[in-house]
């Protein structure tokens, strides 16, 4: 497949290239607001190549090959890395993927239709009077059907890879994202899967969720056999080290809610702890 543009056969891009749409992201970026970049002495706008490739966590080289139209075995992980560097919209990413390997992303597990009934603007605006702590909302199924926007400058991936599980056991940075991934983060959340697994025994997006992780995380599946089982982790310090924080480690308070309204929806909001305290 040429990445270079075409007649839109084979998954290429009718009208414009992806090198195009690529060189058009990322010099709409304004690097000041992306943390961690050096912003002086810079010759133009937007992001370079450079500054993207470092954001998505790979070369220099191999991000520009594929800006300047090569073939290659490009993964769904880097794909999706490219994405969250350039904060591509749901249509953008899938105009990505279309360029590179010539087919739209997979179609992420679809929200309960009662949990998005549920998310009006009266939750919005309570997520958005959280800032600058990140808050979002996730259905039974740890769909995220909301957010504000500093949950978005922290975890970028919520805007297109919308599932809280599946990007802390299936996403390789999670595990580098989330300090202690196994004690503090994967064990605490299989046991919350478990809890709710068993509470709706019926509910079909669970039991795909509770599929894919365990058929995806070799690590998981070995946790899994323990049988454990969490309720929530309201209260519980853990820590992240974020490209938002410039890769140092921090810790956040959880405070876990759920509306008196809905069994179906969880309020999770991330305060930073200055305190400095960790685990359980």
């Amino acid at each position: 497949m040429d990445l270079r543009g075409g007649r839109g056969e084979g998954g290429r891009l009718d009208g414009e290239s992806l090198p195009d749409l690529l060189r058009s992201w990322r010099r709409r970026m304004d690097p000041r607001v992306v943390p961690g970049l050096k912003v002086s002495g810079r010759r133009s706008d937007g992001l370079t190549q450079r500054d993207v490739a470092r954001l998505a966590g790979v070369s220099e080289r191999w991000y520009g090959a594929m800006e300047r139209g090569k073939k290659a075995g490009y993964s769904t992980d880097f794909l999706d890395r490219v994405a969250s560097a350039l904060r591509l919209s749901r249509p953008e990413r899938d105009a990505l993927y279309l360029g590179a390997v010539g087919r739209p992303p997979a179609l992420a597990v679809v929200p309960e239709a009662e949990a998005l009934a549920e998310m009006d603007e009266a939750l919005q605006l309570l997520l958005d009077n959280q800032a600058p702590a990140p808050a979002f909302v996730t259905d039974l199924a740890w769909n995220v059907i909301g957010y504000n926007g500093p949950l978005l400058d922290w975890f970028p991936w919520a805007a297109h890879q919308a599932n809280q599980m599946r990007w802390a056991f299936l996403s390789p940075e999670a595990h580098e994202q989330l300090v202690d991934w196994e004690q503090d983060w994967a064990r605490p959340y299989l046991g919350q899967i478990r809890y709710e697994r068993a509470r709706h025994p019926k509910n079909e997006a669970l039991r795909l969720l509770e599929r894919d992780i365990l058929a995806g995380s070799p690590a998981a599946q070995a946790m899994w056999d323990r049988h454990e089982m969490v309720e929530h982790v309201d209260g519980d310090v853990r820590r992240l080290r974020l490209p938002y924080h410039r890769g140092q480690e921090i810790s956040v308070r959880i405070a876990a809610l759920r509306p008196m309204r809905s069994d179906r929806l969880r309020v999770i909001v991330l305060m930073e702890d200055r305190g400095g305290a960790a685990g359980m």
